[in-house]
């Protein structure tokens, strides 16, 4: 290709940004707006047109994938540059600088490089000679402490420890020593290695520095808004005073902050660079005008940031679609009906549609009225609900209680939370099971356990089976509120505390809420079910798996969905403290409130023809408080739909809607929360209520089992706890038909 050819298709900021002279420049490139175009060209133009030597440049993506795409893209245009030309990751360069280099320090250059199991192996072997376990929390705490360190540029020579800034970080240090004591004698480095050493021999060796300096005349940076110090330090090293710096992103999109990026980087950069020339890509190419305008709004919201407002020459496009239903079973019920519409009336293709949240916790609604309507859908970056390590605990746990025959769920959790049971016990207690013709639990039940098994695994797991059958009398004496009872357990045999000491730990701890919420939805709107109706549900349920290859609708967080687009994008859960965290607003502040707008600012510019905003009403476990519309859908300009003023108890039977009728903004009752209409969940035309919805502490409840009883507390999702005279305290469904209010 010639260079007129490819000049042609640029605009006038774009081709400013592949022509400008000036040493260094910033690219401020907006959603959509042909960054990887830009770069292409400019690369393709210094060696064309200003005569540059490929082995000259050195550009840095942040993944292989576009490196290699962007390597191709180059030598269509310049074929002489298919040899010589370097484009890689920091990493990867990091790797190729340390092959030649890093002798200096001591090590050969044939040095192994650990990923991340392989470092997670090094840290459990060196636990385990230390006297622990493979898998105590102290493993992955050292691992997290690796991490921070070495983010912040410290080895445990460079750690000094007055007092602990928590609990056991003399021992982690001590592993953390131990661990690069073995990587050294294994000739050895981690990820985060690659980058500190390569930083440590230029900061260190003068010639070395000076060799690679002279070597490079052009540093060209993507996505350099998600850059972080170690990474910024190489670039400077490597760069000297006659050379050009050439970086291009969006400060709007900066939001892996919680992964060491430092957004004041490319903000603050002239500092560095005096002289530096920006030029501001806002032309998009990609979206709306209408979707363009919301977000616009959105992100001028946030003071850190190079002002600049996305437009398009594409058509205004369809009106941002607003919806807020009082439950988030029926927000994920709308979902589902309208990716329904666009498919049957609009002729959308399901790979043209995606949903995106803030979290993966809250996919189990969404998942279960995809179903309901038989649409394919597959999860990235996350594993489907049912299937999570944490849920298919909890599970195997409501399992047993159940059917104390189920060996493989008492496997599962023989051992979760620790009990300290080691493999050698558990070998045991299944070969001693196999002898006396005895499930698992019936073996640990018996007499037979407490001859043949060590006293302290024999009462360990007594206990553990103890508290499970109290649970089951429980069950067998109050069934109407069973979530409360199982909570109860789970709580008790402390699996919330172990789930803290798992990676991930906070987001696995809302997904068992989330699971504990579903029970009390479905126990709401089942109000004469059972907990083993309620297991056989959630059995069918998971059971259905059957999507088609390639034609799906797609769900994913938002962090995933950084660079991608499509046709129809819903935003869900745009609850305040959903989306925005209210983790993240916590313990971040403002800060934290400006990265979470970035977070929606990129959400709104993945869809090109059709946004979706909904978010739903309602009590949420996970928040601690009844459901408000997010922050950020006044924001952008879009006020919303009136939320009712009082909240359903249960799904409304809806008839099913043909094929050819049409769910729009205004088709849609507020109060229409029917979540499913075929499939495998049951679903009551009118559930059995006494719509009492007022219940205040001190009350009167009159139930027609347990006689008369005061109210003591009241839990949220109109649960109240009562004190029976004759039965004690129960906590039962304020709503429930069998309780009436009495006269105090």
């Amino acid at each position: 290709m010639q260079y007129e050819e490819f000049v042609s298709s640029l605009n006038d900021k774009q081709l400013l940004a592949v022509e400008s002279p000036s040493q260094y420049l910033r690219i401020v490139a907006g959603a959509g707006s042909g960054k990887t175009r830009v770069l292409t060209y400019r690369i393709s133009y210094l060696i064309s047109q200003l005569k540059v030597q490929p082995w000259k440049i050195v550009a840095i993506t942040f993944t292989n994938k576009v490196a290699n795409e962007m390597k191709n893209r180059i030598v269509k245009i310049v074929p002489e540059a298919s040899k010589d030309l370097t484009i890689r990751t920091f990493h990867s360069f990091a790797a190729y600088f340390l092959r030649q280099e890093i002798e200096v320090l001591g090590y050969p250059t044939n040095f192994t490089i650990l990923d991340e199991e392989d470092q997670t192996k090094l840290v459990k072997d060196i636990a385990v000679s230390m006297g622990y376990k493979k898998n105590d929390p102290i493993v992955k705490n050292t691992i997290n402490y690796i991490g921070y360190n070495k983010l912040h540029e410290k080895y445990p020579g460079d750690i000094k420890i007055v007092h602990e800034k928590f609990e056991d970080e003399k021992a982690c240090l001590e592993i953390f020593e131990e661990y690069e004591n073995q990587k050294e004698r294994q000739s050895a480095l981690d990820f985060d290695d690659l980058l500190l050493k390569t930083n440590q021999i230029l900061a260190s060796y003068p010639l070395v520095q000076a060799k690679w300096r002279n070597r490079i005349d052009h540093i060209l940076v993507d996505e350099f808004q998600d850059t972080n110090d170690t990474e910024y330090k190489m670039i400077k090293y490597l760069l000297k005073p006659s050379a050009s710096l050439y970086v291009v992103g969006d400060p709007d999109q900066t939001i892996y902050t919680w992964r060491g990026a430092n957004q004041k980087i490319i903000l603050d950069l002239s500092e560095d660079y005096p002289g530096l020339e920006t030029v501001i890509l806002n032309q998009n190419y990609r979206s709306t005008q209408n979707i363009l305008d919301s977000a616009n709004k959105l992100i001028a919201h946030n003071k850190y940031r190079v002002p600049k407002d996305l437009f398009t020459n594409n058509i205004k496009g369809h009106e941002i679609v607003v919806r807020g239903l009082d439950t988030g079973v029926g927000e994920a019920s709308y979902v589902a009906r309208e990716i329904t519409s666009l498919k049957e009336t609009q002729h959308y293709r399901y790979s043209d549609i995606v949903i995106l949240y803030r979290s993966n916790y809250l996919t189990l609604d969404f998942e279960k009225a995809l179903m309901a309507k038989k649409i394919p859908y597959v999860i990235y970056g996350g594993i489907k609900f049912y299937q999570r390590m944490e849920i298919k605990d909890v599970l195997a746990y409501f399992r047993l209680i159940n059917n104390y025959k189920d060996d493989i769920s008492f496997e599962r959790i023989i051992n979760v939370p620790k009990r300290g049971i080691g493999e050698t016990s558990i070998n045991l207690i299944k070969n001693n099971a196999i002898e006396h013709d005895l499930s698992l639990y019936e073996y640990i039940s018996s007499d037979f356990a407490l001859e043949e098994l060590p006293d302290r695994v024999s009462k360990s797991l007594r206990s553990m089976i103890a508290r499970i059958e109290h649970t089951k009398e429980e069950l067998k004496e109050d069934n109407e509120i069973f979530a409360k009872t199982l909570e109860d357990l789970i709580t008790d045999i402390g699996y919330y505390e172990y789930l803290k000491t798992q990676e991930e730990g906070e987001d696995r701890i809302d997904n068992v809420k989330s699971l504990f919420d579903d029970l009390r939805h479905y126990l709401q709107n089942n109000v004469d079910a059972t907990f083993e109706e309620y297991l056989q549900n959630v059995a069918l349920v998971s059971a259905q798996d059957d999507m088609q290859e390639g034609e799906h609708v797609t769900l994913m967080t938002v962090h995933t969905a950084k660079g991608l687009e499509f046709p129809a994008v819903f935003v869900v859960r745009l609850d305040q403290g959903i989306f925005p965290s209210i983790r993240a607003l916590t313990e971040g502040g403002y800060a934290a409130e400006e990265e979470e707008r970035r977070l929606a600012y990129v959400a709104f510019t993945r869809a090109k023809e059709r946004l979706y905003l909904t978010y739903s009403g309602g009590y949420n476990y996970v928040v601690g408080s009844n459901l408000v519309e997010s922050q950020f859908i006044k924001e952008s300009g879009n006020s919303g739909v009136s939320r009712p003023t009082s909240f359903n108890t249960g799904y409304r039977y809806q008839p099913r809607p043909t094929p050819q009728r049409k769910y729009g903004f205004n088709d849609i009752r507020d109060d229409d929360s029917v979540s499913f209409d075929d499939g495998p969940h049951i679903v009551q035309e009118t559930p059995q209520s006494n719509n009492i919805t007022n219940w205040e502490v001190g009350d009167i409840v009159i139930h027609q089992k347990f006689g008369k009883g005061v109210v003591k507390a009241l839990e949220g999702d109109n649960i109240i706890v009562v004190d029976f005279k004759e039965h004690g305290e129960k906590t039962l469904l304020g709503t429930h038909h069998m309780i009436s209010k009495g006269v105090k």
